[in-house]
């Protein structure tokens, strides 16, 4: 054979495999049904390679350790352990070392989750599969096929590359994985129009999907990477991780903070130089003022902050992959969603039973004894052309369609086990591609016929045919009326052909139930006798429902200023439907976007789609990852949830991607920051609520920390300033670095870390998500936090002063312990941004008073233990101790001042 052109690409670009014959396709790869030669297969393995998924080289963990150590703040605390070391002040030292070794231990452990999306994908490869080689049919490991490879398929495989189909024997493959289609799709043999969606390209077989009913053959028409499970691994491995609005808005803390930091210690410099202080002294100094500036315990009190809230989601069944995710969804601007399993119950279900004119609404749970013969007779054809079987007490397995039909009739007290046991099946001929239908034989219904069938009889036997409606009606000669068989005129024929259109539109798919009395001597075997002259006697609408709690989550999420988009493989009309019962867009008129649309449309007018359309329907692992790429363009924060491969580079892309945990595949659920473990929206709902809380205690604990960094700060710089004014000497530094640091750990560290236990606000769901770019001093955050800090330096600075000049050798000791003191009350009174501090429940934060009592214990301990000389302080009396709380109880009055005046200006 000669040398074939490359699998997937000829000189015009793309091929369309699905829009070529089969003998096209054969021709292009040069092969034949007789398969390839083994010189043939090994010159294009080496041609093409393997027939699996390669991976780009990820983060090593020297990477990430680095990546850690380039914060500014790490940097600055590492400054300030090298000048500490330099002045030979080598406990300062080991303790800032301390601290940073922390800090970054912190960042690595949280982000050292090595990406498993591509060994997920590479666990769908099959270890072997049959092949024809050298004209007679072997077993090949599937590393080994190439293009031109001609592959058996049966029900149970796995598809193992990318296949032209060339025979097709009732041959249909569950896709869901890779389009999103909830159905089994049925393969047939046949050239399609070129432009067709990939969910639409029935005679192609995709690498990573499941055979599921019948047999077929097919020829490689791609391997490994070429393949469309290959095209998804290339888009996941080329999305890259991107920060979250919470790492954003800290990272710019910690910027502000370090350019604080470094003009203020520039500043307490200068003014040394003027007060005549000694080298070594001001370089103590600024690492003093490097301590105060930076919020030691912040790493530590987001990551348990987070991961409190990360257990808090997994009581309401979300399991948080990766930690920051927990704080975005309380930013998340738009939800877009998978439509099955999501959205609807993932679970084929007879939703209208349409006979005699009359439609049966299967959720009013109609009574059998008030439904008509006609509607009892279509339940019986159900059950009987059926090849579902029971499981368990209550289920069904088997084809969606037929567990659907086996349910309904369940749902009317029909059990299905008795029905076939008292009308055995004699005959079958199954459904195909070309006939559309199935149709079994049965004895004869006399007096021993299922009580829910009385009054039809039929003394012969009697054939069951259900399948598409049109070519049920092409064969139909009668019509089951009400409680009789009549001849089918133009009128019914016409208002079938309307019932079956309206429940299409309503994206049901729709089935005809028709029957027939045969003569035992007619040949059960053959079509033409069997199926003709039949009596229809109703249609089934049979859909994905939704589930009832997702349409009370979609209007939460509306009042909180969340928008959901579906996005979905699935039929328009479905999609629609389902959009409409779930009210996505309110009141508004639902229209579907596709696929094909999509790819006409540039980028501003996707812009512009995007601002009024809430539906995507028949779409590919492409256009996900553009339309989600386009909302985050747009400053919209996206979750994106999904469940299959053809969703996995679209939930990396996305702010925070969302798995299902039950019918995701493990793919989905790697390239995941969540999953859900319901698989239920209501789920994403609450997580966005929690999320939110989330949210709120870090701010409260960013305004506590910063409020204090600040207060301190202020006496660093005060102390200098005061010295030089009043003329003291021999004033000194008016903290040094360990004090600093023990005032951080304390508060900054075991204070804060109480404000991640705080329960949500009434409010929490009722207001719009945090502003995409919106700074975390927002809503008047930056002035509280400065007048909250400027009090606590300033009344921290006066009682220095005050026992300076009297020369209380206690005066460090003083500024050292009302800090302490201070924020204590600020810990109490901060625990909500409105409320009185009266008004909250201890009970609501368990961890609140324990952490105040062990914080109170530890200072008091720093005073009056042995630890005082390691931090240079003196035992206070207990009327220091007292104007110390004097100056708690002033910070306190003074934050419930600006929360009255907070909830006087709403």
């Amino acid at each position: 054979m000669t040398a074939v052109v490359r699998a997937d690409r000829d000189a015009g670009g793309p091929i369309s495999w699905h829009a070529s014959d089969t003998d096209e396709v054969l021709r292009r790869l040069d092969t034949s049904s007789s398969g390839l030669s083994d010189d043939d297969a090994g010159s294009r393995l080496e041609q093409y390679g393997t027939n699996e998924l390669t991976e780009r080289g990820g983060t090593s963990a020297a990477q990430l350790i680095f990546e850690q150590l380039r914060a500014v703040m790490v940097l600055i605390l590492i400054a300030a352990s090298l000048l500490s070391l330099a002045l030979g002040k080598y406990l300062e030292a080991g303790a800032i070392a301390a601290i940073v070794v922390l800090f970054a231990t912190l960042g690595f452990v949280q982000e050292y989750r090595a990406e498993q999306a591509i060994a997920a994908l590479r666990k769908m490869a099959t270890p072997g599969v049959q092949v024809i080689r050298n004209a007679n049919r072997t077993e090949l490991d599937s590393t080994e096929l190439v293009p031109g490879d001609v592959v058996m398929l049966e029900a149970g495989n796995v598809v193992p590359a990318d296949l032209r189909v060339l025979e097709a024997a009732n041959l249909r493959i569950q896709e869901a994985a890779l389009t999103g289609e909830a159905e089994p799709v049925e393969k047939q043999t046949g050239a399609l129009d070129r432009d067709v969606s990939l969910g639409d390209r029935t005679n192609l077989a995709f690498s990573g999907t499941q055979v599921v009913n019948g047999r077929g053959v097919g020829v490689v028409v791609a391997t490994g990477m070429d393949t469309e499970l290959g095209h998804i691994a290339d888009l996941l491995q080329g999305v890259e991780d991107s920060v979250t609005p919470l790492q954003a808005r800290l990272d710019r803390v910690g910027k502000q903070l370090a350019a604080v930091g470094v003009a203020v210690a520039l500043l307490v410099m200068g003014l040394g130089v003027l007060t005549g202080e000694p080298f070594g002294e001001l370089v103590l100094t600024a690492i003093s003022v490097a301590v105060a500036v930076i919020p030691e315990g912040l790493p530590a009190v987001v990551t348990v902050t987070l991961a409190l809230g990360a257990q808090r989601m997994l009581r309401r069944e979300a399991l948080i992959r990766k930690l920051p995710a927990v704080e975005t969804l309380g930013s998340v601007t738009v939800i877009c969603s998978d439509k099955t399993g999501t959205l609807t119950q993932n679970r084929m279900t007879v939703s209208v039973l349409d006979v005699s004119g009359r439609r049966l609404d299967m959720s009013e749970r109609p009574s059998l004894d008030d439904a008509p013969l006609a509607a009892r007779l279509a339940l019986l054809v159900g059950v009987l052309c059926n090849d579902g079987e029971p499981h368990g007490e209550h289920g069904f397995v088997g084809d969606p369609t037929e567990t659907a039909l086996l349910a309904a009739a369940h749902e009317f007290g029909v059990d299905p086990v008795e029905v076939r046991r008292r009308h055995g099946r004699i005959a079958e001929l199954p459904f195909d591609s070309e006939r559309k239908r199935m149709s079994t034989v049965h004895g004869p219904v006399g007096d021993d016929a299922h009580p829910a069938f009385a009054g039809f009889r039929s003394s012969d036997p009697f054939v069951s045919v259900k399948g598409a409606v049109d070519r049920l009606l092409d064969l139909a000669t009668h019509v089951f009326d009400g409680e009789e068989r009549r001849a089918l005129d133009d009128d019914q024929r016409a208002r079938i052909e309307r019932s079956n259109q309206s429940l299409a539109e309503r994206g049901n798919r729709v089935l005809g139930l028709a029957y027939r009395e045969v003569r035992s001597s007619d040949p059960f075997d053959d079509v033409e006798s069997v199926e003709r002259e039949l009596t229809l006697v109703g249609l089934v609408g049979i859909i994905d429902p939704p589930r009832n709690e997702a349409r009370d989550a979609i209007a939460l999420s509306r009042t909180a200023g969340v928008r959901t988009i579906m996005i979905t493989g699935d039929h328009p009309a479905t999609a629609s439907a389902i959009a409409r019962e779930l009210r996505l867009d309110g009141d508004r008129e639902v229209r579907a976007v596709t696929g094909a649309e999509l790819d006409r449309l540039d980028d501003p007018s996707l812009n512009g789609i995007l601002g009024e359309t809430s539906v995507f329907a028949r779409v590919s692992p492409t256009h996900k990852l553009r339309i989600v790429q386009a909302l985050r363009d747009r400053g919209e924060i996206v979750a994106m949830t999904g469940d299959g491969v053809n969703d996995a580079p679209a939930l990396k892309r996305s702010d925070i991607g969302v798995a299902m945990g039950i019918t995701g595949t493990d793919v989905s659920k790697e390239a995941a920051d969540m999953v859900l473990r319901d698989d239920n929206f209501a789920t994403i709902v609450a997580a966005v609520e929690e999320g939110r809380v989330i949210y709120d205690n870090l701010r409260r604990f960013v305004k506590f920390a910063v409020a204090g960094n600040l207060g301190k700060i202020l006496v660093m710089v005060g102390w200098p300033v005061l010295a030089l004014a009043l003329g003291w000497e021999a004033a000194g530094i008016a903290l040094v670095p360990l004090q600093l640091l023990w005032l951080n750990l304390m508060t900054d560290g075991l204070l804060g870390l109480s404000m991640g236990f705080e329960a949500a606000e009434d409010d929490v769901m009722d207001r719009p998500p945090h502003a995409p770019g919106a700074s975390i001093w927002a809503g008047g955050l930056a002035r509280d936090t400065a007048i909250v800090g400027t009090a606590i330096g300033l009344i921290a600075l006066g009682l220095g002063a005050w026992y300076f000049t009297r020369d209380e050798p206690a005066w460090q000791t003083m500024m050292f312990t009302s800090i302490a003191v201070m924020q204590i009350f600020q810990t109490v009174a901060g625990r909500s941004s409105t409320r009185p501090v009266w008004a909250h429940s201890w009970r609501t934060n368990p961890a609140l008073l324990p952490i105040v009592a062990g914080v109170a214990v530890l200072q008091l301990a720093a005073l009056y233990t042995p630890l005082r000389r390691f931090l240079d302080v003196e035992a206070l009396s207990l009327g220091d101790l007292a104007l110390c709380a004097a100056s708690g109880l002033l910070v306190l009055v003074l934050i419930e001042t600006l929360k009255a005046r907070r909830r006087m200006a709403d």
